[in-house]
């Protein structure tokens, strides 16, 4: 039970940085605008706010699974106690995530997290990120799409 209140009080303490304002070094009319993304696309920022990487993948089993999705998969790294949620996708270069998120996330640990992959609508390799209720994101990993 301690286990359990600790997790929740660690994911309500990064929630609740999700809403402080970034403090910044430049001025505010030279401070980069969020990026505009297309309807259905999420913004998104690698790392943290300083730009760091904050969470990492190292390894993701499986890496493939059928278009109908529902494959049970389990993201192994580190530092990944405040990522809950999984994205299977693409980025663009503005920082637009498009794809789709998956069911069923646990963070087990933080080194551990399992997910259940969404559908797909094609056979393809997407790139797979944890990241933070504020969108903040790890780096990827690949899984295949197959038919």
């Amino acid at each position: 039970m301690t286990r359990v209140r600790r997790r929740t009080a660690l994911l309500l303490a990064a929630l609740s940085l999700c809403t402080l304002p970034l403090v910044q070094s430049a001025p505010r009319a030279e401070a980069a605008e969020p990026p505009q993304c297309a309807a259905g696309a999420l913004p998104v920022r690698p790392g943290s706010p300083n730009g760091t990487a904050q969470g990492q993948l190292v390894a993701l089993q499986p890496d493939a699974g059928p278009r109908a999705g529902g494959t049970q998969v389990t993201l192994v790294g580190a530092n990944l106690t405040p990522y809950t949620r999984v994205l299977f996708g693409t980025m663009t270069p503005h920082g637009c995530f498009t794809g789709r998120e998956a069911a069923d996330v646990v963070v087990l640990s933080d080194t551990t997290i399992v997910a259940t992959a969404p559908e797909w609508p094609a056979a393809a390799t997407v790139s797979v990120y944890a990241a933070t209720p504020c969108g903040q994101l790890t780096n990827s990993l690949s899984f295949t799409y197959l038919d």
